[in-house]
């Protein structure tokens, strides 16, 4: 049975899917017994589980400000830690989140629009110039399958056509939901009541660049808050928690007919149309995901979703890098989740999902080039001398994002029960895939 969402009024048929490329089947071999954590104490760590999960997935906040503490001296848990804290209410927090987003209204026609919200990713004071990212539907009319002819931002506290901002896009991925918005101090915007420049709005707002968290810190049942935008109501925040860190969302595309797999976090928030692009952020004020869909299955009330930051600024830093052109690097291999369980940290409190991610065919490719094979278990890539821990299948795609031709990676992989470290050369166009 499918779930729904619904992205900006476009009814989305969903279901947890996750694959990483279409690729040949061939026979798939049997995985040894190895978790990643396994090959981590066949090369010497001799902590559990927990805590070495704990060290190989990012901190919260929180958490951090308690290692440094610990650091000087502090002995209490991480719960006292935080008993211990002033933290005061979070609505603290969210003022400068406020002040970083944004309301969209996209124009195909004078009576065709739609709504939706941003997030400021630079601004500069001076010129006026400002970066907003948010959702490629929020932007995109299906109708005349083209971008919006005319975009329009408003800052917070400035919904009035006197505080009008014009933008323009730069570049978007319709598979992956998001876009750059450049806002130029330069342009001008004539309303009922004269002309002003994007720059005279700008430099006398309060407007300020978000501030970035990170997804991969997010805990099941943390406190999140989502700033949109809901039927162009106003800017308006509501908070929720998060249900699932991240899961892989399978929707009918934004162009074209293929289904489209997503990487969101799942949240109880109440999000709304209107919220897509807006922020979800956690309650220290930190960006930690993109809105950009809801669930309408019957009988689901409440089940928001949101892009992950991390995810996010990977796509964009793709794009940039490849002229506005979405280019992900391939393995050629199909994966599963072949296990998974959960494993509790009693020195953090923490509890973390951990997977064996299983090699289940190989085409022609990268990875075949590199000697990978059927049945391995992957443990670890490295890419420029930074290496990630695959315990969660989501990993690699995220990953692989930033992988540019030219490049080697390094993967670790477990098979027949002993590490195997394969060197995968990035030289091919055809090691790589255009996605819209």
């Amino acid at each position: 049975m499918k779930k729904k969402t619904a992205i900006l009024g476009i009814a989305l048929a969903v279901c947890m899917a996750g694959s990483l490329a279409a690729c040949g089947l061939s026979d798939a071999g049997k995985a040894d017994d190895n978790f990643p954590y396994d090959i981590a104490k066949e090369q010497g760590y001799t902590g559990s589980e927990g805590s070495w999960l704990s060290e190989t997935t990012s901190s919260t906040l929180y958490y951090r400000m308690w290692e440094e503490a610990k650091a000087d001296g502090y002995t209490g848990s991480y719960y006292e830690f935080l008993q211990s804290l002033d933290l005061g209410d979070d609505s603290f927090y969210l003022q400068q989140s406020l002040r970083s987003a944004v309301s969209i209204v996209s124009y195909t026609s004078a009576t065709s629009m739609s709504a939706g919200a941003g997030v400021i990713l630079s601004v500069d004071r001076d010129s006026g110039d400002m970066d907003v990212l948010t959702n490629f539907h929020v932007v995109y009319n299906a109708t005349s399958r083209a971008i919006c002819n005319r975009i329009d931002v408003y800052l917070y506290g400035g919904e009035v056509s006197e505080c009008r901002l014009k933008a323009t896009y730069v570049y978007g991925s319709s598979t992956e939901d998001l876009a750059l918005l450049h806002i130029a101090g330069t342009d001008t915007v004539t309303t009922d009541n004269g002309t002003h420049s994007n720059a005279k709005v700008v430099t006398a707002s309060s407007a300020c660049a978000v501030t970035i968290g990170d997804a991969e810190s997010l805990l099941v049942g943390e406190a999140v808050y989502a700033i949109g935008y809901p039927e162009a109501w106003g800017l308006s925040v509501v908070e929720g928690v998060v249900s699932v860190d991240a899961e892989y969302v399978t929707m009918d595309p934004i162009i074209g007919t293929e289904d489209v797999s997503m990487l969101e976090i799942r949240t109880d928030a109440t999000v709304n149309h209107g919220n897509s692009g807006g922020g979800l952020f956690n309650a220290a004020g930190q960006l930690v995901g993109i809105v950009n869909a809801r669930s309408e299955t019957s009988n689901v009330y409440g089940v928001g979703y949101a892009i992950p930051i991390n995810h996010a600024l990977a796509v964009l830093n793709n794009l940039k890098a490849n002229a506005g052109k979405l280019q992900l690097a391939r393995l050629g291999i199909t994966v599963t989740t072949e296990e998974s369980r959960s494993v509790y940290d009693a020195t953090s409190g923490r509890t973390f999902l951990s997977e064996k991610v299983v090699v289940k065919s190989v085409s022609s490719g990268a990875a075949q080039k590199g000697g990978m094979d059927v049945g391995d278990t992957i443990v670890s890539m490295t890419l420029n001398g930074d290496t990630v821990q695959m315990t969660r299948q989501y990993k690699i795609n995220n990953f692989l994002l930033q992988v540019r031709k030219g490049d080697t990676i390094t993967v670790v992989v477990s098979r027949k029960g002993e590490s195997v470290t394969l060197t995968i050369p990035y030289d091919r166009d055809a090691y790589f895939e255009t996605l819209s």
